[in-house]
């Protein structure tokens, strides 16, 4: 169902129509001065001319065997989900709400609970993405110039999502999706590739990735911004 060159496609959407707005009002600061929070919904628009909804910010399913409380709760930047669903069902709520009836799950489903209903997809069935965003001139204090950051951060943050991911019994599709800010075009696969040797050197369960690169207006140094999706290879016992 999920393939990362789709991913891909669709979050690259979204960073060029942004671009494109930006270029239009001819705006000082571009893609670039945005944190990862704020690139979200840019990223998520660019589903909308895909058959897929997305929802963000959505609690792992976790294990039946725990119930944390909402608020303790790991929680994933952007889900996807099929075609034809508009919600993603949170079992650790469906447990909550069985147990407070003190029914059974059975019965839930018989009284065709709203968590349960026909427009909701399963965690299995979904697609879990985490965002990470790096630039190679990054602004600090409202002042762009080079990140002293930049390899660690693009070494590291994607490779501890990845594994954030695998820890998950009810996530069998998914992954992260990298947005590099950059200042060559040419080196954005480089550097990409960088990152993925890091993942591998540290037996990160992935698969094959898909690369997307767009064009940034030159306001901070970087020209192109490279999206990289890493998909998740489930290992299940």
């Amino acid at each position: 169902m999920w393939t990362a060159e789709d991913i891909a496609a669709c979050l690259a959407s979204g960073l060029r129509r942004a671009e494109a707005a930006l270029s239009l009002e001819q705006a000082p600061l571009g893609l670039d001065s945005l944190d990862e929070t704020a690139l979200h919904p840019i990223l998520t628009s660019g589903f909308g001319d895909s058959a897929w909804m997305t929802v963000r910010e959505q609690p792992y399913p976790g294990a039946f065997s725990s119930l944390p409380l909402p608020r303790d709760r790991e929680r994933c930047d952007l889900v996807v989900l099929p075609e034809g669903k508009s919600r993603l069902l949170d079992p650790l709520e469906v447990v909550r709400e069985l147990q407070a009836r003190e029914a059974t799950l059975f019965a839930a489903i018989d009284e065709d609970n709203d968590a349960v209903s026909s427009n909701a997809t399963a965690p299995e069935d979904a697609f879990w993405l985490e965002i990470k965003a790096v630039a190679q001139y990054a602004y600090v204090d409202d002042v762009p110039g080079p990140n002293p950051a930049y390899t660690s951060q693009l070494t590291r943050g994607p490779a501890l999502d990845v594994m954030k991911l695998s820890r998950e019994p009810m996530v069998d599709a998914g992954g992260v999706g990298v947005v590099l800010f950059s200042a060559d075009p040419a080196g954005v696969k480089h550097d990409f590739g960088i990152m993925l040797s890091k993942m591998m050197d540290r037996d990160l369960p992935i698969s094959s990735p898909a690369i997307e690169i767009v064009e940034i207006g030159d306001r901070a140094g970087n020209v192109c911004a490279g999206v990289c999706v890493v998909p998740l290879r489930v290992v299940r016992d």
